[in-house]
């Protein structure tokens, strides 16, 4: 069986799951609710990749992700890690970070250090009517290549500054929105921008408790600023 086929049979078996769960769902309260939760997991015990031994199921999801390298197939190592805590587990393990993989895989990858030994090739596409502009990333090397979308900005002018909203969704870019992410803020010249994350850091990150930044260059990187939850970093041009 081919890695696509195996794929395949993945999203038919689970997908027939959720969709039972589904309907289950919405014709039950109460107690029967909390009885109809209990159904995934007794599906799940019934499929037969729950049989499969911890072993060989780690094999086959790392097998996999080394075979699907590039996107569009790229997104068949996404939906292996949306199938249970299991799954995603063994998927985290496997992905490596971009700047090891040069890959782009999860979202978080977005906030995540480039490859150092080459580059990703992006274009923008922007929206005069809307004042919006689109981050794509390309899959091949022809003109005409639509990419892949990876994140949406949308320019809010003020009084002594401009924001750009950034978010993973192409429309909803509001700041109550889980894809909201953060925002790019310049001065009114346009010189000094500002980027601030909309999330907290990770376990363990040191989070600064000064307001002040550091004034870094278009090319360098400060770790310590992109741990800091509300303030990223500053750039001048």
């Amino acid at each position: 069986m081919s890695f696509r086929s195996l794929i395949q049979d993945m999203r038919d078996e689970f997908g027939s799951i959720s969709r039972h769960t589904l309907r289950s769902r919405s014709h039950r309260s109460g107690n029967a609710s909390r009885a109809a939760a209990a159904e995934p997991s007794e599906a799940m015990d019934q499929s037969c990749w729950a049989q499969l031994p911890p072993e060989l199921l780690r094999e086959v999801l790392v097998r996999i992700e080394a075979s699907e390298s590039w996107w569009p197939a790229r997104k068949d190592v996404v939906s292996c890690a949306g199938v249970c805590r299991t799954w995603r587990g063994i998927m985290k393990e496997a992905v490596r970070v971009p700047e090891v993989s040069g890959k782009l895989t999860f979202p978080i990858s977005l906030k995540q250090p480039g490859p150092r030994d080459g580059t990703l090739k992006c274009f923008i596409r922007r929206n005069r009517t809307t004042q919006t502009y689109y981050l794509y990333i390309g899959l091949t090397e022809a003109l005409t290549d639509d990419g892949k979308f990876l994140l949406a900005a949308r320019k809010c002018r003020k009084p002594t500054c401009t924001d750009y909203l950034i978010s993973l969704d192409k429309i909803d870019m509001s700041k109550g929105s889980s894809t909201y992410i953060g925002k790019l803020r310049s001065n009114f010249l346009g010189t000094k921008f500002t980027v601030y994350d909309a999330h907290p850091p990770y376990d363990g990150a040191v989070v600064s408790k000064s307001r002040s930044a550091r004034v870094i260059g278009l090319n360098q990187r400060s770790k310590k600023d992109e741990l800091c939850y509300g303030f990223h970093s500053r750039i001048s041009c």
